[in-house]
């Protein structure tokens, strides 16, 4: 079985939907995306296996396997993400705002509740964690360039300045070249502001 997890980021928190195929199951809180770092970040987007884990502390609870560079990350309760997580994922039955949540115990019962009992029948749960793709523009401005898009960016940017040069060089340069100049500033251009 597969269980969907669909983010949305904030500078402060990650909140997100919990499916089961179609079937909203409940809310969640995480901390913020910052580069996958220990006890500070939420996890990277993936797929992760679901295991049922007993410890003295927690009793039986859920332990996503297998996430790169971090270890100990389970599914929890938590109503502050900032305050009570530590890179955890923690079910909510309503959200108060990023990273924030209301009735976290209520929500794990119901989630635990689903995929203890598929486990249970010796059923392999898969967590699958996306990011919501409805950004329109404004949260797209707003949000951080991906690395790809920097580095398009910057060799737009260096095109453009290349082709700038060339148009304005203090000597006669053949027509061909003048006419590369232009294509570059363009082409420089473009990539840039699309990439932006």
């Amino acid at each position: 079985m597969d269980i969907r997890l669909i983010r949305k980021y904030h500078a402060t928190g990650t909140n997100g939907k919990l499916y089961d195929g179609k079937h909203f199951i409940c809310f969640t809180i995480e901390l913020p995306w910052l580069q996958n770092r220990r006890n500070v970040s939420c996890i990277p987007e993936g797929r992760y296996q679901l295991i049922k884990r007993y410890t003295k502390e927690r009793g039986w609870h859920l332990l996503v396997t297998k996430v790169p560079d971090r270890d100990g990350i389970i599914i929890h309760p938590a109503n502050d993400a900032q305050r009570e997580l530590k890179g955890c994922i923690a079910p909510a039955s309503s959200l108060t705002g990023p990273g924030k949540g209301w009735h976290s115990r209520k929500a794990l019962e119901k989630l635990e509740a689903l995929v203890f009992q598929s486990l249970d029948q010796n059923e392999e749960i898969f967590l699958i964690i996306k990011s919501e793709i409805t950004m329109n523009i404004i949260h797209r401005v707003k949000a951080p360039t991906p690395k790809f898009f920097k580095v398009l960016r910057n060799i737009g940017l260096t095109l453009a300045a290349a082709g700038g040069a060339i148009l304005t060089a203090p000597i006669a340069l053949p027509v061909a070249v003048v006419t590369l100049g232009g294509y570059l500033v363009v082409a420089g251009s473009v990539m840039s502001a699309v990439s932006q």
